[in-house]
């Protein structure tokens, strides 16, 4: 079922996807094409764009270019061919064409062959350089301006045979004339692809701002790749240590070929990491990407959401994508090319289906769906408009890969919710089996095995014991009575449980071990001394607050703790249908005896000398006297360990804390007027001090 709130697991899970987006929009937003002071669109009328209000910027171009039909133009003014001077023909009156689009705008309805389209441009700057960024083109193409050769992606043919097709992302720099003005020949042909032309953005302007959006743009979509790299990798690692969760491996194929997608349009960035690649390998593994992700993403909805795939549909979708992936990869490139419009229409019907899947899921209220359906809403809309750009219906770049990003990082939150809560679940039905088995049989705390030298509780026998020296730990909550009485039963146990899923785990962190819970209260062991003692009082104290502060509706806690330490009898008692782990030892009753008097003095932690003595350097924790006590046969100093106290107060005390014990010094000596001196210092200062305030009373009475 979807929880009704976002557990805290998720939201922190949550934290580093945030953060990585907001890495993802910083590059973004520092990319100078999204800037509008900078940026502007320019419309393009009859081949001439005039770009004087934005001569220093960024201007993107779209509109009406001239174009002249199976001609390579080298001559802006006559339309002339290099061929026209030497057989004497002449110059043709150029058409006009839309660009960003394909040739058909002009009214050209063959598929294959070659054009020219010219463009001239006005109120530029002559003293700056500039650069015209051109995506790919299909399939080939060379950049004039001013007469001369600025750019070639591929080589343009008039023939299959001598055109050379490429897909690259480049810049055509060049220099204004005198008069600001620059005429560019774009040179096309098409061969190998379903339609000649451009579906990417044209953009103009200042260099220095080109190649910063350009770099911009390659950090980004670097970035992209890296990340979802390595969420491929890792959900392919839990994958492999966790065969039965079969979503990661379907998850992990999604990451990698989206993060892979990423490289092939675009910026091109493949080509920057492997230079060599020929355009007929590029362009399969460009393709071969759009079945490869349909196929990975309807196995992980069918995996995820088990039973809401139809089993039939879900091997029509593999079989109907597969085979679009062998014409990919076997079919010459110019048929892959035709086919891929026919299959992004039946890639839209599948999204649609999908689309429904995941409705059904969250109408059923399935685990995570809402964060599928978040993230599957943002991939459509960038799956819609990629397949947009690629029919020609609009121009600009690809948002594919950033629209799976985000769904993926969605997916990745929804994976990580269902892997922790299936944890939780383990973790349960783990402890209804050990609470059954321990109904069942004996039962002694699991720590005491390794003091007893026992493998298996199945060794352990009545009268096991071991004696050694540790400190031992007691805390209580103060007035639990009081709050039970107000609570139901259920509610008195919810409580508890979570003031000790609190306080347990410092616990264990500081070395230590509960060996008795007492109702409200616990005693715990630490086998390496005081000061790990004292540093989980202090932890557990500190956490406690925390939560009080966090939590202000939920019922305050306040906790007293003492701590003891000496040697001790560690062992079992009962018989043979029933075992229980048991302390013998006199420091038991002192930490007792200890947290017990920390509501007389208002203290936190008390502790006696012998912890005091026991601490590898005392002057590292906040400590004063507060009272002597008889210990046996022996008299011994109780100290109280104020860390936790606010700044404020413990500013207080610590001021104060030479008059106090030379206070104390006085009245355990006998001296009551020299104590009541030091006294009155005290309260004089810090008038509320309770140690203070009641060796006063006693002065009094």
């Amino acid at each position: 079922m979807i929880a009704p709130t976002i557990s805290r697991k998720t939201l922190a899970a949550i934290v580093p996807f945030c953060v990585l987006l907001a890495v993802i929009m910083f590059i973004l937003i520092s990319n100078p094409l999204y800037d509008r002071r900078v940026s502007r669109k320019v419309a393009v009328f009859a081949g001439l764009a005039d770009l004087s209000g934005n001569a220093r910027g960024l201007n993107e171009i779209q509109g009406s270019w001239l174009f002249w039909w199976n001609r390579f133009v080298v001559d802006f003014e006559t339309g002339a061919t290099a061929a026209d001077s030497t057989n004497g023909m002449n110059a043709v009156n150029p058409g006009y064409a839309n660009l960003p689009g394909s040739w058909r705008s002009a009214g050209i309805t063959e598929r294959f062959g070659y054009a020219t389209y010219g463009l001239r441009v006005i109120g530029l700057d002559p003293h700056a350089t500039y650069a015209l960024r051109i995506g790919h083109t299909l399939s080939a193409c060379a950049i004039l301006v001013n007469g001369r050769e600025a750019l070639a992606i591929g080589k343009p043919g008039v023939s299959p045979a001598s055109e050379v097709p490429a897909w690259k992302s480049a810049f055509a720099r060049f220099t204004p004339r005198d008069d600001g003005t620059a005429d560019i020949l774009l040179q096309i042909s098409n061969y190998h692809d379903r339609s000649g032309g451009t579906n990417a953005s044209l953009i103009i302007g200042e260099s220095s701002l080109m190649y910063r959006m350009s770099d911009s743009e390659s950090m980004t979509e670097g970035f992209i790749f890296a990340m979802l790299s390595i969420m491929g990798f890792f959900f392919l690692a839990l994958y492999l240590f966790r065969r039965k969760d079969v979503p990661f491996m379907w998850f992990s194929g999604l990451c990698l070929v989206v993060g892979f997608r990423t490289l092939c349009y675009d910026g091109f960035l493949l080509l920057e990491i492997v230079p060599d690649i020929s355009w007929p390998v590029f362009f399969r593994l460009g393709v071969l990407t759009f079945p490869l992700i349909m196929i990975f993403f309807f196995g992980f909805l069918r995996t995820v959401f088990d039973g809401l795939v139809k089993p039939i549909l879900f091997r029509l979708i593999v079989a109907v994508f597969s085979l679009f992936a062998a014409t990919v990869v076997l079919a010459p490139e110019f048929v892959s090319s035709f086919l891929l419009i026919p299959f992004q229409i039946v890639a839209l019907v599948c999204v649609c289906y999908g689309l429904f899947v995941i409705a059904l899921a969250c109408v059923r209220r399935i685990e995570g769906s809402i964060w599928v359906l978040c993230g599957f809403t943002i991939a459509i809309f960038s799956f819609v408009y990629d397949v947009l750009v690629s029919l020609w219906i609009v121009s600009g770049f690809s948002l594919g890969h950033f629209g799976m990003s985000v769904c993926l990082f969605c997916l990745a939150l929804m994976v990580i919710e269902r892997y922790t809560t299936s944890y939780a679940k383990a973790q349960q039905l783990s402890g209804q089996l050990r609470r059954i088995n321990a109904s069942l049989q004996r039962f002694v705390p699991a720590e005491f095995l390794a003091f007893l030298r026992k493998a298996s509780i199945a060794e352990v026998q009545p009268g096991d014991c071991v004696e050694l020296d540790m400190a031992i730990f007691s805390a209580d909550i103060r007035s639990f009575t009081a709050i039970a009485e107000r609570m139901k039963p259920d509610d008195v146990f919810s409580f508890l449980n979570g003031y000790l899923e609190l306080v347990g785990p410092i616990i264990r962190k500081n070395g230590g071990f509960i060996a008795k819970y007492e109702g409200d209260g616990f005693f715990a062991l630490f086998p390496s001394g005081p000061d790990m003692a004292i540093r989980a009082a202090i932890q557990m104290q500190s956490a406690i607050s925390k939560r009080n502060r966090d939590d202000p509706g939920k019922t305050p806690i306040m906790v007293g703790i003492g701590i003891d330490c000496g040697s001790l009898a560690l062992g079992t008692i009962g018989d043979e249908s029933r075992l229980d782990g048991a302390i013998i030892s006199r420091c038991v009753k002192g930490a007792g005896r200890f947290e017990s008097t920390t509501k007389q003095f208002n203290s936190r932690i008390l502790i006696n000398e012998a912890v005091y003595a026991g601490l590898s350097n005392p002057l590292a924790y906040f400590i004063r006297p507060v009272d002597r006590i008889n210990a046996g046969d022996q008299t011994s100093f109780l100290f109280e360990v104020y860390a936790n106290d606010g700044d404020t107060m413990r500013d207080l005390k610590w001021r104060t804390q030479s008059d106090l014990e030379h206070a104390l010094y006085a009245w355990f000596s006998g001296h009551y007027d020299e104590a009541r001196i030091f006294l009155e210092k005290v309260l004089q200062f810090y008038p509320d001090d309770p140690v203070a305030s009641h060796y006063a009373r006693r002065l009094e009475g």
